[in-house]
């Protein structure tokens, strides 16, 4: 089974549990004129890894964490194109009931709200089906 890796920093060492992040960059990492242009963005995400008895990390260790790639699609599908499927829905059901193109726009954006409020309220849920784990200790 083929996996997502990423390098990580662990900033956070508890008995059961490392706590890692995860530093993505744009696609501007490769472009000769990332400096000029100003788009070069970073992000960190920080994630919980659970760790066997018997391994051994400190903080600001570097690792390689790991995702299998059914979990990647999984969170993928549920946190970007289920959501941008729902918006649609929603919009051309108000645009074919007869609103206007500004209050289905509108309907169709909050929609959104309840729906991340309720994968929020699940995240216990998540932890358990969406499992990091370290590959490799640089």
């Amino acid at each position: 089974m083929t996996e997502i890796v990423h390098d990580a920093q662990i900033i956070e060492v508890l008995p059961n549990v490392v706590r890692a992040e995860i530093k993505t960059e744009s696609a501007c990492k490769l472009c000769v004129l990332k400096n000029s242009c100003q788009m070069h963005e970073t992000s960190s995400r920080i994630i919980d890894i659970p760790v066997e008895k018997g391994h051994t990390f400190q903080c600001y260790d570097h690792v390689k964490v790991a995702i299998s790639l059914n979990e990647g699609f999984l969170a993928l599908f549920w946190g970007y194109i289920f959501p941008l499927m729902l918006v649609l829905m929603v919009l051309f059901a108000a645009l074919l009931g007869g609103l206007t193109e500004l209050s289905s726009g509108i309907c169709s954006i909050i929609v959104l709200i309840p729906y991340y409020f309720g994968l929020s309220l699940k995240k216990n849920f998540w932890k358990k089906k969406l499992h990091f784990k370290i590959v490799d200790k640089n």
